[in-house]
């Protein structure tokens, strides 16, 4: 039985307007993310994140066989085990368990699987009233919520509000003081655990060797949930079996310091069939202290399907860790109900398709801006962004894109379309620019009071590059002295701010490198392809490696970080059904380096090769040079290295502007909300210049502080640099 959830349209709207829920998201996502940092040694993630994928695929290899070897052993054990290749027949092993032992009372330790499978209204709906035990899912069960959060249920609730919600509900006055919050709770609860018929517990780890169970839990009540009652019953999804003890362990090692930077939580119980005795003349007896009965619910839901599909498979790996949610900006901003369905975050959208249908994920994935955070602190390297943007696109070949918006792509697309548009819009946007930005716009309220968009040039770089005027090399150390250099923009710098790309070609000049305009074809088609427009993406990224094969150069550098990670990294997956295409597409991309990078690594260039300036500046981190790219302290290294200026860092380094492409037009108000928080973080530094080295940062920053009335300049880190050039 599905239980009716708001409309994604409403739960947006309800996020967008909770400014009591962003206090307290931030609140715990900050606290996360510093534990997390602080719970691996430098270096020692990526190989966790390896070792651990490595060992979680070999188990989604196996998954039907160690299915069969889970429930061979554990009935071995004295467990009965039920496979429910659904919901609703894993609600129904349960509820048959609940009626055979007459239960009127359940009580429950934290489980998203029953959350999965609704258990507690078809529980109810029999008769049995249901407890939540864990704090978090107390709270949500009181309020008559469901949880927002894979580890923390009630996350979105701040202490001031749960001590509201219990005066309302429990008739208790509680000071909104955490400890005496926990104290109602424990009281409130303690009889319920003696009083109940049967318990009821999921199972972060599954082990087939053995038929163990393993649940991991900081507050202790699993451990009174599945021992107190006469009957435990475990709803475990078959994703998470394990082949042997020594896997469990691995991710024993992992699991509390990538989801709350714990080195172990609190209670870790190993659960092997019931509570047994063989301390009177070894005759072994079952229900001691313990449960006299353990019943096993094997989930599949789904789960089978997603292994069949390679696109999908790497998602059986997750552990529930929950980081990639502590990183998502539109979980921070919009919260768990907005960014999901039953499974919230950026996993969640995954898990939400195959276990509820792809229609339940459609309204939130369209909320991912491909700020590739999440993958960066997946402990078993799930490639979460790719997997979303799949679903996008599939989503999209079904149902189509909407309008204007497919409209738009699609006549992007064809390279005579996209000059003719691109044309057409300097003539149109005339009406509507005041101070050399577009400041309204028709049918578009909401849009640009704050942002104000930059107009179209009046000539693009494309139409102006070829006169432009190379000055001398400036760095006699330089190596970089001869190479030929294609120049790559991207559009927004073609097209929006021209003086950017120049002033980045000055530095590459400067530094001794023969520089052409290196985007002959109008766009790469990463619009196209974040959209999930497969069709226009291959159209534009075909072009895009046919032009680029055309041009003489040692290197294509580029002051996108965006373009050049479409290029490099999602070429050859866009072109993955066309060997020779994605071959090309790897030739071409292997002769990419960022504009950094090539400064660093290329050039060489000395310390103190730049004039230093004065004051600090705020850098920005953009989202796929920190996230995708895995750049984070080179462009630091060019600033107090090269340039010798102090950089002011921000408080949530790689946190998204909010730009993210059209996301800033399909959902301005969320939009602006992660916006204000970026500025925020830059105004607390009280620096004055703010660097970044992506051009649709700087769109979203300049246009933000200008709408504020900020006096910062926003500048590509090209154009820092530029300002910065030695004499000739």
């Amino acid at each position: 039985m599905a239980v009716a959830r708001p409309p994604f349209k409403v739960r947006l709207k309800e996020g967008l307007a909770n400014d009591q829920m962003r206090e307290a998201l931030d609140r715990a996502f900050v606290a996360f993310r510093r534990r997390r940092e602080g719970a691996f040694a430098p270096g020692e993630f990526e190989e966790v994140q390896r070792a651990l994928g490595e060992r979680r695929a070999a188990a989604s290899e196996r998954l039907p066989e160690l299915v069969e070897k889970f429930k061979a052993a554990a009935e071995a054990a004295g467990a009965r085990v039920y496979l429910a290749a659904n919901a609703e027949e894993a609600r129904a092993a349960v509820g048959r368990v609940c009626r055979e032992h007459g239960a009127r009372l359940v009580v429950k330790s934290k489980s998203m699987a029953t959350e999965e499978i609704e258990l507690n209204p078809y529980l109810e709906g029999l008769g049995i009233r249901v407890v939540e035990t864990d704090l978090g899912e107390w709270i949500v069960q009181l309020a008559g919520e469901h949880p927002s959060h894979l580890i923390a249920p009630a996350v979105h609730w701040t202490r001031e509000r749960v001590a509201r919600l219990f005066a309302e509900k429990l008739g208790e006055e509680v000071p909104p003081d955490v400890a005496e919050l926990v104290k109602v709770a424990r009281r409130r609860l303690r009889q319920a655990f003696i009083d109940a018929d049967v318990g009821i517990t999921g199972a972060n780890i599954a082990i087939a060797e053995s038929g163990t169970i393993v649940v991991v839990t900081n507050e202790g009540n699993d451990r009174l949930v599945s021992t107190l009652p006469p009957v435990h019953i475990a709803v475990v999804g078959i994703d998470k079996i394990v082949p042997t003890l020594d896997d469990a362990l691995e991710i024993l090692k992992v699991l509390p310091r990538n989801a709350t930077g714990q080195k172990l939580t609190s209670y870790v119980s190993f659960i092997t069939g019931p509570s047994r005795t063989g301390d009177i003349e070894l005759t072994l007896t079952t229900g001691v202290h313990g449960p006299r009965e353990v019943h096993i619910v094997l989930l599949d839901n789904g789960r089978l399907a997603m292994r069949e599909d390679p696109d999908f498979r790497d998602a059986l790996r997750c552990i529930r860790c929950a980081a990639c949610a502590n990183v998502c900006p539109a979980q921070l901003n919009l919260g768990g109900h907005a960014f999901g369905y039953i499974y919230t975050g950026p996993i969640g959208i995954v898990l939400t398709a195959w276990h509820h249908g792809p229609a339940e994920a459609e309204g939130p994935q369209s909320l991912c801006l491909s700020c590739n955070a999440c993958e960066t602190v997946c402990p078993v390297g799930i490639p979460i962004p790719r997997q979303i943007l799949e679903l996008r696109t599939r989503l999209a070949e079904k149902k189509g894109l909407k309008f204007p918006k497919g409209f738009i792509l699609r006549r992007l697309a064809d390279p005579a379309g996209f000059e003719a548009a691109m044309r057409l819009g300097r003539i149109l946007q005339k009406p509507f620019l005041r101070d050399g930005c577009i400041r309204a716009v028709p049918f578009g309220a909401g849009l640009v009071g704050w942002r104000p968009l930059p107009k179209l040039a009046d000539r693009f770089l494309r139409e102006v590059f070829d006169r432009f005027e190379a000055g001398p090399p400036l760095f006699a150390e330089s190596r970089a002295a001869g190479l030929r250099v294609a120049y790559f923009p991207g559009c927004i710098t073609d097209r929006l701010y021209p003086e950017m790309g120049l002033a980045a070609a000055r530095v590459l000049t400067a530094a001794g490198a023969r520089v052409v305009f290196g985007q002959p074809a109008p766009c790469c088609g990463l619009v196209a392809w974040n959209s999930g427009d497969r069709a226009s993406a291959r159209r534009m990224a075909k072009a895009t490696i046919e032009a680029l094969e055309g041009v003489d150069a040692d290197y294509y550098v580029s002051t996108s970080t965006s373009c050049l990670g479409c290029i490099v990294q999602d070429y050859p997956y866009i072109l993955r059904d066309e060997p020779d295409w994605a071959e090309r597409a790897r030739r071409v991309g292997a002769k990419f380096v960022d504009f950094v990078t090539f400064l660093l690594k290329v050039a060489q260039l000395p310390p103190g090769s730049f004039r230093p300036r004065e004051g600090r500046v705020a850098y920005h981190d953009a989202c796929q040079t920190y996230n995708a790219l895995g750049l984070r302290q080179e462009p630091r290294e060019v600033l107090t290295r090269l340039a010798g200026v102090e950089v002011a860092e921000l408080r949530d380094r790689g946190m998204c502007c909010g730009f993210g492409g059209t996301f800033s037009l399909d959902y301005p108000e969320a939009s602006r909300l992660i916006l204000k928080r970026k500025l925020d973080q830059i105004a607390a530094t009280g620096a004055q210049t703010v660097v970044t080295d992506n051009p649709g940062c700087i769109l979203q920053i300049r246009g933000g502080a200008a709408a504020q009335g900020l006096p910062w300049r926003v500048l590509h880190i090209a154009e820092f640099l530029a300002e910065s050039l030695p004499p000739d």
